[in-house]
């Protein structure tokens, strides 16, 4: 605390890069009838990659990916997650911003899709565009974890501070400026970021597909005369 001296050295932190994690409450009542509904999805879709979004930067094999309207899609128990995701996201934008209430709130998704992985399939470190936040939902992790050797978790999400993606000069000064964090996972959790955070899918393998539910998101503040 400052003695009142004005030439004591004060730290204060800035632009902090935000995360928000939260569980599903209905989640094991919705879990099974969305996986079967993603499946069929699969099976109906052409190619492996439906979207056709930057496939450069996704595994050739090993990941199937739908097409980027998912939330509009007319299935009750996915509907479902997409309102827990909207209230979520709602609560977290007032946090955020530390003003509004989340009634204040209105959201789109442009973009909502699925992704299914084995096989080591992944998807290489990017960002996305059009939106503020983004947001991963884990939807079945399969084999998905840390390993036991202390190499990159088994499709893991890992995300690149920003301060310095853009190659800065490194030395002890700035240590404290980790080059990347692998986000928690978990079965039921869904993931909230800024999109402007470099992130990448790891690879992964396992006896069962990895699956999760990912969509971008632009927030407006409802007028008060609406």
């Amino acid at each position: 605390m400052s003695n009142g001296n004005p030439f004591e050295l004060r730290g204060v932190q800035v632009w902090p890069s935000m995360f928000f994690l939260r569980i599903w409450d209905r989640f094991g009542e919705h879990q099974q009838p969305i996986l079967d509904y993603l499946y069929e999805l699969q099976a109906s879709q052409g190619s492996t990659l439906a979207s056709g979004v930057a496939e450069g930067s996704k595994a050739p094999f090993g990941i199937y990916e739908g097409d980027f309207d998912l939330f509009k899609r007319d299935h009750e128990p996915l509907q479902q997650l997409v309102g827990f995701i909207r209230g979520t996201l709602a609560s977290a934008v007032c946090i955020a911003n530390q003003e509004g209430l989340p009634q204040q709130i209105e959201i789109d998704f442009p973009d909502s899709w699925y992704h299914i992985t084995n096989q080591n399939g992944f998807h290489d470190a990017h960002w996305h565009h059009g939106c503020s936040w983004c947001g991963i939902f884990y939807l079945r992790l399969g084999g998905s974890g840390q390993r036991s050797s202390k190499g990159a978790p088994n499709g893991g999400s890992r995300f690149y501070n920003p301060a310095i993606c853009g190659g800065g000069y490194r030395d002890f000064g700035n240590k404290y400026l980790s080059s990347s964090i692998d986000a928690p996972i978990e079965n039921g959790l869904l993931l909230l970021f800024p999109s402007f955070l470099l992130h990448s899918g790891l690879p992964y393998s396992g006896q069962e597909d990895r699956v999760v539910i990912a969509f971008n998101a632009k927030v407006f503040l409802r007028s008060s005369s609406s």
